[in-house]
């Protein structure tokens, strides 16, 4: 079986501030990474290793220059994933009644659900602002989880699937376009000994039919597919139901509000969390 690599980046800004890190991980969000992580001033990004030719890591470079320099590059196998994760960067988090650990990390209070993640290449173990803001918001609107119909688009790990299902909902589909990321999305959906989630491979072309299907759609994925699969997601809501969209810096939001404006949708929650913002629309309301 051929290995499968990752390149990873590390850049280190110059100025050590969490908006800087912000605004280098929003400038590479443009660029096929998948997975980002900050810490005190160094930048750490992940994609899949066929993604990074020599000119697109230049022009990169290039790009992020004012706000500092590359530390280095580097291909990571598939199979150290586990290993980097716990000696580096994944701890257990507390999510409002949820808990977010690892199998190899000690059980979760009492008071909170845990939600077990392996932790690989996928994107979503809550501590990134984009997935704990989607799990903060998704708690605020916890009544309409309850035998919800949930559609979660790009699931990475399979966190909001799994979320929604401890919340009430009583079907999930998660879709992910790597097939890879499915894999570890249907170990977490089978660790946490969840019955109603349904993983699948493809895009959003996979709901073209769906009209009026779902109660709510997650979404946390970057800006420019939002805006491309936003109409996908007003023709597959209900008329009652609830699009939360996360992944997005300010910037984009007016062109992901006129876009939402359009196809009949009513913005009724914007939440930020170190640059990065929540926005949750709604259909049938006045």
């Amino acid at each position: 079986m051929k290995t499968q690599y990752f390149t990873e980046l590390k850049f280190q800004v110059n100025d050590i501030h969490p908006e800087n890190d912000e605004i280098v991980i929003a400038l590479l969000g443009d660029y096929p990474f998948d997975t980002f992580q900050s810490e005190q001033g160094m930048v750490t990004a992940y994609g899949p290793n066929d993604s990074f030719d020599d000119h697109l890591k230049d022009e990169i470079a290039a790009l992020l220059q004012p706000y500092g320099e590359v530390a280095h590059w580097t291909q990571i196998e598939k199979e150290n994933w586990n290993k980097l994760w716990e000696e580096n960067y994944f701890e257990p988090i507390a999510i409002g009644d949820f808990y977010v650990r690892a199998p190899f990390h000690p059980s979760a209070p009492e008071d909170k659900k845990a939600i077990e993640i392996v932790p690989k290449m996928s994107f979503g173990t809550g501590h990134h602002a984009t997935t704990k803001s989607m799990l903060e918001c998704m708690q605020l609107a916890k009544s309409r989880f309850k035998y919800a119909n949930v559609l979660d688009m790009g699931t990475g790990s399979g966190i909001l699937a799994i979320a929604a299902e401890f919340l009430g909902a009583t079907s999930i589909w998660g879709i992910e376009i790597d097939d890879w990321v499915v894999e570890n999305a249907l170990e977490n959906v089978k660790i946490n000994g969840c019955q109603h989630i349904q993983i699948s491979e493809g895009t959003s072309d996979l709901i073209s039919e769906d009209k009026n299907k779902y109660d709510i759609i997650l979404a946390n994925i970057h800006r420019e597919v939002l805006i491309a699969d936003l109409p996908r997601y007003a023709e597959s809501i209900k008329e009652d139901g609830s699009i939360f969209l996360s992944g997005i810096p300010q910037n984009a939001i007016e062109a992901i509000n006129q876009t939402a404006h359009r196809f009949g949708l009513k913005k009724e929650l914007e939440k930020s969390q170190d640059g990065w913002f929540v926005l949750v629309y709604v259909v049938g309301r006045n």
